[in-house]
Parts: C-alpha cells; structure tokens; sequence
C-alpha cells in the first residue's frame, strides 16, 4: 500500500503531468479552429511530456505516489479529449467514444474506491501500450491517414477493453489483500 506524500508531490515529473493537462484546452481551441496543425503540434508536445515525465521520475527516482495516479488521468483526459474532437466532427463513430468513456469511468470509480482505502492504482504496462496505439492512431487521424488510423484505433480499443478486465482483477486481488486498510 502506497500513500500519498504531499511534501513529494511539486517535482519536474509531477509538473509535466499537469501541464500535460492544462495542453488540452489549447489542443481543442486549435482543432476547433480547424487548426490541425496546430492542434496536432500541441498534442505532440503534450504526449512528448508524457514520455520525458516517466524518464525523469524513473531516472531521478522522483517517483511518487501522486505522479503514479495524475499520470493515468492524463492520459484518461487527453484520450477522452481527443476522441471526443473526433467524434464531433465525425471522423470516429460516437459509439466508439460512448464505449471508451464507460470504460474509463469503471476505472476511475474503481481507482477512487481503493483510493478511499489508501491504494493507489498505477499505470500498468498494458495500459501504457494501450496509450502508445491510441496515441499512434490519433497522429495517423490527423495526418489523414485514415485506415491505419483506423486500424490503430481498433486496436486500441480492443486493447483498452482487455486492460479493463486485467486493472480489475488487479484492484479485485490488492483490495482483497487489504480489506480494512
């Protein structure tokens, strides 16, 4: 069980989280302007956050158990974001994003229940392939390249349905082995 330390938590990893985050808004105002050059650009560097934040923590062993929940809302905010921009301008079917968005909600209902518990759930390593397919299919989306694009999508939901079922039988086991925690 991992608790989480406030006295940790502003450190460069935690930092490129949030403004990971705070490069959402900008990323839709782009697209929305039909700018998606733009909004591509913004994206890229907010995925490029993604990376050197896990390098960071890892490398200078700032890693804590904040970064270990922000990191998966991040990524959980700029899919929904991204598909979501997708789907309203019709590229995605919206019954792809409803699907998504029901799974990212078990997840996070089920990370904020063994949070009540004092249980962080991290990123797992399917959930960061998982991240890197989606990532690649919404570069391909806005590069045009449609059927890889769309290819790269399926995957990934199929791959985000699967680590739906793997995060749950892990948070099932570790709340399991803390019951009264």
């Amino acid at each position: 069980m991992e608790r989480i330390r406030w006295s940790e938590a502003l450190n460069v990893p935690n930092l490129l989280t949030i403004l990971r985050m705070a490069l959402l808004p900008a990323i839709v105002w782009r697209f929305r302007l039909g700018d998606l050059s733009g909004a591509l650009a913004l994206y890229l560097v907010a995925m490029l956050t993604d990376a050197v934040d896990g390098f960071v923590a890892r490398r200078f062993n700032q890693i804590t158990a904040l970064g270990k929940l922000l990191d998966p809302i991040a990524d959980k905010l700029s899919l929904l974001t991204l598909l979501g921009l997708f789907a309203a301008d019709g590229q995605i079917p919206r019954w792809l994003l409803t699907i998504v968005l029901i799974k990212e909600a078990i997840l996070i209902a089920g990370g904020a229940a063994a949070l009540k518990k004092g249980i962080v759930v991290y990123a797992m390593p399917i959930g960061k392939v998982t991240t890197v397919t989606f990532i690649l299919s919404m570069v391909a989306r806005f590069l045009a390249l449609r059927q890889m694009a769309d290819l790269l999508l399926g995957f990934s939901v199929v791959l985000s349905l699967l680590s739906l079922l793997w995060y749950s039988l892990v948070l099932l086991r570790r709340m399991h082995i803390h019951p009264g925690v």
